[in-house]
């Protein structure tokens, strides 16, 4: 499933020179039940913005899947015990985005399922 021109409802990402962040992302709406359903392995890339801003290089590196459970018990008699309801399970995909430009600069992510 590809995407493109993600970006948080405010507006672009923004990182200003030698900066990085972390941008994590998943496929529908995060309070619906149904949604981060697995969609096998993504490919997220740095999309810098041609808006006017200085050129610039964007990295991507430390992409990850990340697995989540809606659904935790802990038993606090005794040690505690740690339990997740498998039904319950998500899955959200990660990337470390780090400017190497000069300037600051604005951008949003685009990437899909390696197939």
């Amino acid at each position: 499933m590809a995407f493109n021109g993600l970006q948080p409802a405010s507006g672009p990402f923004t990182l200003m020179p030698g900066a990085q962040m972390r941008v994590i992302m998943w496929y529908g709406d995060p309070n619906d039940n149904t949604t981060g359903q697995d969609q096998g392995a993504q490919w997220i890339m740095a999309n810098p913005l041609a808006n006017g801003q200085p050129p610039t290089e964007l990295v991507v590196s430390d992409h990850s899947k990340i697995l989540g459970y809606s659904i935790a018990t802990i038993t606090e008699n005794g040690p505690p015990q740690y339990g997740y309801d498998p039904s319950s399970a998500y899955y959200n995909y990660g990337v470390t985005v780090t400017n190497w430009g000069s300037s600051s600069t604005s951008f949003n992510i685009q990437g899909g399922g390696n197939t």
